[in-house]
């Protein structure tokens, strides 16, 4: 599972984010892909996901890294549910209310040319029944 083309994807996705890669970052994503900005705001579609991880780094002053621990990887045919221990730093903002470290669930779907996109990205993971 190291290797697996969806972790492959995610710590590429990763590297964007952290380097504010933001005319990129929407390739990792189906064009209907749906964001979960922060519990209650929601981002759908290539061009809002570009736009919310812009805002996202800024609400990070410009210092957010994003990394990968646990990866677990559920496959049936071309859609796959991925479970990850997500973690979240910012040197720069120390006051966030969101948690650092995260259980994120994230759906992935293959495209025709075999290559993984994620259709649902929510680093929140269950988190979301809590929020209110």
């Amino acid at each position: 599972m190291k290797d697996h083309p969806i972790k492959q994807e995610i710590f590429a996705a990763d590297k964007a984010i952290n380097n504010k890669d933001f005319d990129n970052i929407p390739n990792f994503y189906t064009e209907d892909a749906a964001l979960v900005v922060k519990p209650g705001l929601v981002a759908s579609g290539r061009t809002a996901i570009a736009e919310a991880h812009k805002e996202i780094s800024k609400y990070f002053n410009g210092s957010l890294e994003v990394s990968q621990g646990d990866v677990q990887i559920i496959e049936a045919g071309n859609v796959a549910l991925v479970h990850a221990k997500t973690f979240v730093k910012s040197q720069l903002k120390l006051d966030s209310k969101f948690s650092t470290e995260r259980e994120s669930v994230y759906v992935y779907v293959r495209d025709s040319d075999g290559k993984w996109r994620c259709a649902i990205d929510n680093s929140y993971g269950a988190e979301l029944l809590q929020a209110k």
